[in-house]
């Protein structure tokens, strides 16, 4: 069985972020790779119940995800790659990536 978690994507001014819910992912297990504009996520979530032998348990009912994962997004150009930044919370992955300088909009004042 494989499952794709959740993502909300948000675009600021000066970044993007977002957030992916992982419940039950040791982070240590996730790959996150920003190459050529993209970024790729990768995981796996086992699951919950000791499986064993099947003669030692019966499941009753499995609905939550489980197994391997891959997520990918083509982000713009204006992304500043060197600066992008990740970390996890309460089984939520928060992944920061930064616009360069240059793709802000500033507000250029006009002489009267």
């Amino acid at each position: 069985m494989s499952w794709l978690p959740p993502v909300d994507v948000a675009e600021y001014v000066d970044h993007f972020e977002l957030f992916v819910d992982l419940p039950g992912v040791d982070p240590a297990s996730v790959e996150l790779v920003l190459d050529e504009g993209v970024l790729t996520l990768k995981g796996e979530r086992a699951t919950a119940v000791d499986e064993g032998s099947e003669a030692d348990v019966r499941v009753w009912r499995a609905e939550r995800g489980r197994g391997r994962f891959v997520r990918r997004f083509v982000l713009p150009d204006a992304v500043d790659a060197e600066q992008v930044h990740a970390k996890t919370e309460h089984g939520v992955l928060k992944v920061s990536i930064p616009k360069r300088a240059q793709a802000v909009p500033q507000r250029i004042k006009i002489a009267a």
